[in-house]
């Protein structure tokens, strides 16, 4: 029995709800970059195939076992000394044993399919918090070399100042030193944290990203008509982590019924063939006559506590793993559940800078600027505006690259891949 995943009920819910299905997750090309290079990936899909290879050799008869014996010292019958002996058996488990073998074998086989997926799963939103911060580092940067080019015209203007005696005092270009200071402080830090970033990447594709081309594209917002019904039933129907953990229950419940029959004897059945030499007669010589014999016999499995033992493991294994699905299943709920909240809240706080917080930083900037022209305000005040514009600025890009990071959270708790939100097949 195969245990594959279904995608009917996927579509069936991208048709109900009108989701972009090609708007979600992430750009095609970076997934196949992944699928081709990343070599975890490739680990987990050749120890699939392995398993698939090991699979055909489970649930088979034993081999037969042939036997030849040579008497040294011949045993004496009427027909005449036995001098070889020829034997051919074969085992046979009964009570559908190499049924549940082979079974199991298959199950094996497709948890190694579902581990693939789920390290596919993994991997690709590895790629995307990765890209979401190299993203963010790199507009913080921007926006550092935006603020500190202001800063120097400042630290000019500053200087012409003191030195044309409008200025009273060098404290205005201190404070300005300073505030460089610190900004080269950050943006070497960013920088640092931007090629760490990048080194991320190139272990993740094994040295064969190419930027920006493969990775231009972010990660795409979840359709908000999608409830969280919705995305709990597609979890439930896709998650690899879910199915590996039914996969798992699956066979523990084959392996109680497998070592429930192993109590059950089994049957061998064996031609032999007796070579017979010639004997003597009357004080003639005559050949012997060859024998042929039917073999037939059963194991005895009678040792009770072993038994025993050998059934309760088994049972024990399986209430062990109903009550890991179980857990498995209401920690992928409790994590889209949180995900959806922390999108929810984090798209408020987007639409709070978006809407007021970042257009308010620029007119009180421009606000700042015509106070400090007509001299209602200090020059530290007009640096002091700058400053908290340039504060928001970055914290907005914190926010935009944790949007990005709780999307792809979500994606790995759902198990969605792919541009159509599709597992990789067995190919």
């Amino acid at each position: 029995m195969r245990f594959k995943t279904s995608f009917i009920g996927l579509l069936a819910l991208q048709f109900i709800t009108g989701m972009a299905w090609g708007q979600i997750g992430t750009q095609p090309s970076r997934i196949d970059s992944l699928l081709k290079f990343n070599r975890g990936i490739q680990s987990a899909r050749a120890s699939y195939h392995s398993a698939e290879a090991e699979s055909r050799a489970n649930g088979v008869l034993p081999d037969p076992m042939l036997e030849l014996t040579s008497s040294i010292s011949p045993v004496q019958t009427r027909n005449g000394p036995i001098d070889h002996q020829i034997m051919l058996a074969q085992k046979f488990p009964l009570w559908g044993k190499l049924k549940r073998q082979r079974a199991i074998a298959e199950i094996k086989r497709d948890i190694a399919f579902q581990t693939y997926q789920n390290i596919v799963v993994t991997t690709v939103y590895q790629s995307e918090e990765i890209w979401a911060n190299y993203q963010k580092l790199e507009q913080s940067l921007a926006i550092l070399a935006t603020y500190s080019d202001e800063l120097e015209s400042f630290r000019k203007v500053a200087l012409t100042h003191y030195s044309t005696g409008q200025g009273d005092t060098q404290h205005p270009i201190l404070k300005l030193q300073i505030e460089q200071s610190l900004i080269q402080s950050k943006t070497n830090a960013l920088q640092s944290q931007l090629d760490g970033a990048l080194h991320g990447l190139q272990a993740l594709f094994d040295g064969h990203l190419a930027m920006p081309d493969s990775t231009s594209r972010d990660v795409e917002l979840p359709n908000p008509g999608f409830s969280e019904a919705d995305w709990l039933n597609l979890a439930n129907r896709i998650n690899p982590m879910l199915q590996i953990k039914r996969s798992m229950e699956q066979m523990a419940l084959i392996m109680t019924e497998l070592n429930q029959k192993q109590n059950y004897p089994d049957l061998t059945a064996g031609l032999s063939y007796s070579i017979v030499g010639p004997t003597k007669l009357g004080g003639a010589v005559e050949s012997g006559k060859d024998a042929v014999g039917v073999k037939v016999g059963l194991n005895m499995p009678i040792w009770v506590k072993r038994n025993q033992a050998r059934v309760q493991a088994a049972e024990i294994n399986q209430t062990a793993s109903a009550a890991s699905t179980a857990a498995t299943w209401n920690q992928i709920k409790s994590t889209i559940q949180s995900q959806l909240q922390d999108l929810v809240e984090i798209e408020e706080t987007c639409a709070l800078y978006e809407d007021r917080l970042i257009p308010e930083t620029k007119q009180m900037v421009g606000s700042a600027y015509s106070a400090y022209q007509t001299g209602k305000i200090s020059f530290l005040d007009l640096l002091d505006s700058e400053r908290m514009s340039f504060n928001v600025r970055m914290e907005y890009e914190n926010v935009k690259a944790s949007r990005k990071i709780a999307a792809a959270k979500l994606y790995r708790a759902v198990g969605l891949v792919g541009a159509n939100g599709e597992l990789p097949n067995e190919n």
